[in-house]
């Protein structure tokens, strides 16, 4: 339960932080995004390192368990730690869209391709 509570949290909070610093028009903080991110990462791996292993990233989950194939591990766990590394990204989308008015419609003179 412990490792599925912090990869969530974490992963909402990094998913979240992108959306708000790289994203978002009235919250953009171009020149210092990629503190606020490394942050994030940084805090991230520190917290739950210990707990779950801190990936925060199903790319990262899953070279973790490739890794661990070799050695006799299952890569079962990489699908797990994804899933719930997506719950946690959704989440944090959910949160965005509803606390950020988010411009959907494509500009005018945009057409669709």
């Amino acid at each position: 339960a412990g490792v599925s509570v912090a990869e969530i949290v974490f992963t909402f909070v990094l998913c979240f932080t992108v959306l708000c610093v790289a994203v978002s028009e009235r919250t953009k903080a171009s020149h210092l995004f990629g503190l606020a991110i490394g942050s994030c990462v940084t805090v991230g791996g520190f917290a739950v390192g210990g707990i779950s292993g801190g990936s925060l990233n199903p790319a990262v989950s899953f070279g973790i368990a490739a890794a661990q194939v070799l050695n006799g591990g299952f890569f079962y766990k990489a699908v797990i730690y994804s899933l719930l590394e997506f719950a946690g990204g959704a989440a944090a989308a959910g949160v965005f869209k509803v606390t950020h008015e988010v411009e959907t419609a494509l500009p005018e003179g945009k057409n669709e391709a």
